[in-house]
Protein backbone atom coordinates (compact mmCIF):
# COMPACT_ATOMS: atom_id res chain seq x y z
CA UNK A 1 0.00 0.00 0.00
CA UNK A 2 1.33 3.45 -0.93
CA UNK A 3 1.31 6.07 1.83
CA UNK A 4 2.28 9.75 1.92
CA UNK A 5 2.44 12.38 4.62
CA UNK A 6 3.86 15.88 4.96
CA UNK A 7 5.34 16.77 8.35
CA UNK A 8 5.53 20.30 9.73
CA UNK A 9 9.28 20.66 9.20
CA UNK A 10 10.20 23.87 7.39
CA UNK A 11 12.35 23.49 4.31
CA UNK A 12 14.19 26.70 5.18
CA UNK A 13 14.96 25.83 8.80
CA UNK A 14 18.41 26.49 10.28
CA UNK A 15 21.32 24.19 9.46
CA UNK A 16 21.48 23.14 13.11
CA UNK A 17 17.93 21.76 12.85
CA UNK A 18 18.83 19.84 9.68
CA UNK A 19 21.87 18.31 11.41
CA UNK A 20 19.56 17.16 14.21
CA UNK A 21 16.96 15.87 11.75
CA UNK A 22 19.61 13.86 9.87
CA UNK A 23 20.78 12.29 13.13
CA UNK A 24 17.20 11.26 13.96
CA UNK A 25 16.70 9.91 10.43
CA UNK A 26 19.83 7.78 10.79
CA UNK A 27 18.59 6.42 14.13
CA UNK A 28 15.34 5.14 12.67
CA UNK A 29 14.84 1.41 11.94
CA UNK A 30 15.54 0.48 8.35
CA UNK A 31 17.89 3.43 7.58
CA UNK A 32 19.54 2.94 4.18
CA UNK A 33 19.97 6.52 3.12
CA UNK A 34 22.74 8.98 2.49
CA UNK A 35 23.00 12.74 3.03
CA UNK A 36 21.43 13.20 -0.43
CA UNK A 37 18.68 10.55 -0.23
CA UNK A 38 16.80 9.79 2.97
CA UNK A 39 15.47 6.24 2.66
CA UNK A 40 14.52 3.35 4.87
CA UNK A 41 13.89 -0.34 4.08
CA UNK A 42 14.72 0.21 0.38
CA UNK A 43 14.59 2.80 -2.37
CA UNK A 44 11.69 4.24 -4.35
CA UNK A 45 10.46 1.50 -6.65
CA UNK A 46 11.52 -1.41 -4.41
CA UNK A 47 8.86 -3.76 -3.05
CA UNK A 48 9.12 -2.04 0.34
CA UNK A 49 10.50 1.44 1.03
CA UNK A 50 10.06 4.76 2.80
CA UNK A 51 11.71 7.85 1.29
CA UNK A 52 11.73 11.49 2.35
CA UNK A 53 12.13 14.75 0.49
CA UNK A 54 12.09 18.38 1.53
CA UNK A 55 9.48 20.53 -0.19
CA UNK A 56 8.22 24.07 0.47
CA UNK A 57 5.20 22.49 2.19
CA UNK A 58 7.39 20.50 4.62
CA UNK A 59 9.17 17.17 4.90
CA UNK A 60 7.33 14.74 2.63
CA UNK A 61 7.46 11.01 3.33
CA UNK A 62 6.30 8.38 0.87
CA UNK A 63 6.21 4.69 1.62
CA UNK A 64 5.29 1.37 0.12
CA UNK A 65 4.91 -0.64 3.33
CA UNK A 66 2.07 -2.27 5.22
CA UNK A 67 -0.19 0.02 7.23
CA UNK A 68 1.02 -1.21 10.63
CA UNK A 69 4.67 -0.53 9.82
CA UNK A 70 3.82 2.89 8.35
CA UNK A 71 1.83 4.01 11.40
CA UNK A 72 4.29 2.68 13.98
CA UNK A 73 7.36 3.96 12.16
CA UNK A 74 5.91 7.47 11.68
CA UNK A 75 4.75 7.61 15.30
CA UNK A 76 8.32 6.80 16.40
CA UNK A 77 9.79 9.30 13.93
CA UNK A 78 7.53 12.15 15.06
CA UNK A 79 8.23 11.39 18.74
CA UNK A 80 12.00 11.36 18.20
CA UNK A 81 11.96 14.51 16.09
CA UNK A 82 9.74 16.30 18.62
CA UNK A 83 12.16 15.50 21.44
CA UNK A 84 15.25 16.37 19.42
CA UNK A 85 13.89 19.66 18.04
CA UNK A 86 12.05 20.61 21.24
CA UNK A 87 8.77 21.24 19.41
CA UNK A 88 5.86 19.09 18.27
CA UNK A 89 6.36 17.45 14.89
CA UNK A 90 3.18 16.16 13.25
CA UNK A 91 1.18 15.94 10.06
CA UNK A 92 1.32 19.41 8.52
CA UNK A 93 -2.33 19.13 7.50
CA UNK A 94 -3.56 18.76 11.09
Amino acid sequence: MLHTITLNIRHDGPDSDWQTILAVYQSMPGWQGTRQIASWFGLHGDAQYIVASVEPSGAVFEGQVDAGLWTGWLTMLCARLSLALNREIHDAEM
